[in-house]
């Protein structure tokens, strides 16, 4: 993303908790390169094995001049690319793990953002952020894994997630947003996850629209969200208006209010997966509800979760979206 992260010791904006919803992050973390060890061949002449094993003790000595910075210097504040091997076995390339609270990653070329957004807990949390396989006309895709362990009986710990747009002054590459909603297009997002056994959580979108145009700072106009999972005790903030059916899907729709107003499409039968869902028709939706106003615009579409209870097991293996196929 592009802009300036929050110091360290900065309060992010709007960093009082809200119930049920999701946090802004705050500047990108730090991540060491790996260590690769490399594999030892058959036996060969005492003189090659001298050679070699004087090309270790270099190895070794330019590897403690390059991690160890002097007390008080500057790190690279971007998080180093690793290469660690996944919970599922397969190495994957170009791993990076975010454990700073509101720390954030880009992934596919800058595409889309990944973000820890540790913002109702005191419990510790980390993303491991990757690119995701190829997916549809830009090929590019986003994914990412949870590692918590939290314990919030009375609302969401976190929502680790995935930006497409412009976030608090930070807007990811070639995002064609912010975009009036009267100027959307055919806006589709396609999104593959995997859920544990345990544990309370939901699985949802993140849409944001606002009157302005706006880059940085918290929208001030709606929250959109659009649930595709959930566990039985994780409700949405507000309470139940009714019922819709967009292109052919059931959604319970809930209406609520924290420090803006939130509308929430709850899928009445619950997945783990979506393919082109139509975003453009949640936002006629809500305006046709008088939600979204006529002439605000849209400024991002995240997609995460909120996890009360654990949050191990958590996964996001594609996510994308597209704009009039682009």
């Amino acid at each position: 993303m592009n802009g300036r992260w929050a110091a360290a010791n900065e309060t992010p904006e709007g960093s009082r908790r809200r119930v049920g919803r999701h946090r802004r992050p705050g500047r990108r973390a730090s991540t060491p390169a790996s260590m690769v060890t490399p594999r030892h061949g058959r036996r060969t002449s005492r003189r090659a094995d001298a050679l070699r094993a004087i090309g270790g003790g270099l190895a070794l000595v330019a590897l403690a001049v390059v991690t160890g910075l002097p007390q008080g210097a500057a790190a690279d504040p971007r998080p180093a690319p690793i290469a660690v091997t996944s919970h599922d076995g397969p190495e994957r390339a170009e791993e990076r793990k975010v454990c700073e609270k509101f720390g954030s990653t880009p992934v596919a070329g800058g595409r889309y953002e990944v973000q820890n957004s540790l913002w109702g807990a005191s419990t510790s949390q980390c993303i491991v952020a990757f690119d995701g396989p190829s997916a549809g006309p830009t090929g590019a895709s986003a994914a990412f894994r949870v590692e918590a362990k939290h314990r919030n009986d009375s609302g969401p710990a976190s929502y680790p997630s995935i930006v497409y747009g412009c976030n608090y002054g930070n807007c990811t590459k070639g995002t064609p947003f912010p975009r009036p909603i009267s100027d959307l297009g055919d806006l589709r997002s396609s999104w593959t996850v995997e859920t544990p056994a345990s544990g309370d959580y939901n699985v949802a979108y993140d849409i944001w629209l606002d009157p302005t145009a706006r880059k940085d700072g918290r929208p001030t106009g709606l929250e959109l969200m659009i649930w595709l999972k959930h566990t039985d005790r994780v409700q949405p903030i507000g309470d139940k208006v009714g019922t819709t059916t967009l292109d052919g899907v059931g959604y319970d729709v809930w209406l609520g209010k924290a420090d803006l107003p939130t509308i929430s499409y709850v899928r009445q039968q619950q997945t783990t997966e979506v393919k082109d869902l139509n975003i453009t028709t949640f936002v006629a939706d809500a305006q046709k509800r008088g939600q979204a106003k006529q002439g605000w615009y849209l400024t991002s579409i995240q997609a995460g979760f909120e996890p009360w209870i654990g949050g191990d097991g958590l996964e996001t293996t594609s996510y994308s979206v597209t704009r009039n196929g682009q």
